[in-house]
């Protein structure tokens, strides 16, 4: 029996080095940019659109993306504050986000990606099976400048 187990740690110990070994590449920061390279025979960001959000947060909620609009739910505190979705304002958050439904055509939502992300608490992404869920929440005292860089696959 302990030669069993023995035999068995150590395949798996090497299952790990391998696993090491061909993970170990050069790792870098991605910056938005690296998505947009394009190839000699393709245009530029033919494969995936970046999104870029920016809010002012006091309390947690979340905006919920989907093929035909955008909606925002408050959970906690107060509303965030000059939202931005691409740089266009998001005036009234009571509101669908105009213009979406423009923006989303050909993108599949569900399998968006956080990229870059600068707030002091949690910016977090949740998959949902028509879109995604973007969570802002700043749960210490007073507001704090959120930002995130989303990145969406366009679809085949």
């Amino acid at each position: 029996m302990k030669t069993k187990i023995l035999f068995l740690g150590s395949i798996l110990a090497l299952c790990f080095n391998l696993c090491g070994c061909a993970t170990a590449e050069d790792t870098k920061d991605i910056s938005p940019a690296d998505f947009n390279a394009p190839s000699s025979d393709e245009p530029a960001d033919a494969h995936v659109r970046l999104l870029h959000i920016t809010a002012n947060v006091d309390g947690s909620g979340k905006f919920i993306f989907n093929g035909r609009n955008v909606h925002y739910e408050h959970l906690n505190w107060s509303p965030p504050t000059n939202v931005k979705i691409d740089g266009e304002a998001w005036e009234d958050l009571q509101k669908p986000f105009p213009g979406w439904k423009k923006l989303a055509k050909g993108l599949d939502l569900s399998r968006a990606w956080i990229i870059e992300r600068k707030g002091r608490d949690v910016i977090a992404l949740e998959s949902t099976p028509r879109g995604f869920i973007l969570y802002l929440d700043d749960s210490p005292n007073g507001s704090a400048d959120y930002e995130v860089t989303i990145a969406i696959p366009r679809r085949n």
